[in-house]
């Protein structure tokens, strides 16, 4: 059962890189995070193998998601030029944090029209006008069109990576447990 647990963590992680599911995708990742982990520590409660397991399923489900943003962006985005049109407020641990809320300037309607703390400086760019890549296809938020995608597709290549240590991670655990019982 545990065979399933990296694919269905990284798909996850795909489904929270949509601002509309990240919250229902993130919330069940971890938990098949903590399912796949429990399971393996069941099969064979060795350190090593759990600790690349959280490793290595963390990387499982903080990484696709992001990538699959700039991927999205690096080759599909189109620059659109936008206007500030409010910002919100809130406290942060540090002090106020703001979010960017975005109309285009051609009136078309935007998807997820929302730039987050890193790209909002606060009440001061209310009517100001800015630059950002969109989706298309309204998958992804807009970011701003400085982001630098450059090495993204070396990122890309990595999930795969992760997926099949993962896999062989989950597998080494249940051959040390078979191993173990059979020494009974």
């Amino acid at each position: 059962m545990a065979f399933f647990g990296p694919p269905v963590i990284v798909g996850l992680s795909l489904l929270a890189a949509n601002p509309d599911w990240s919250g229902l995708g993130l919330a069940l990742g971890t938990f098949a995070l903590i399912a796949t982990l429990s399971l393996m520590i069941i099969a064979a409660p060795n350190g090593w193998l759990i600790v690349g397991g959280v490793i290595v399923g963390i990387a499982a489900l903080s990484g696709p998601g992001p990538v699959l943003q700039a991927e999205v962006m690096a080759h599909q985005g189109q620059r659109v030029e936008v206007r500030v049109t409010s910002v919100k407020t809130y406290q942060g641990k540090h002090g106020p944090e703001y979010t960017c809320l975005l109309g285009r300037v051609d009136g078309k309607p935007l998807k997820h029209a929302e730039l987050g703390n890193d790209s909002c400086d606060g009440p001061t760019e209310v009517g100001q006008t800015e630059d950002v890549l969109v989706d298309p296809h309204g998958w992804t938020a807009p970011e701003l069109a400085e982001t630098d995608y450059s090495g993204i597709d070396i990122a890309a290549w990595a999930l795969p990576v992760v997926l099949v240590l993962f896999e062989l991670l989950v597998w080494l655990s249940r051959r040390v447990g078979l191993r173990r019982f059979k020494g009974r």
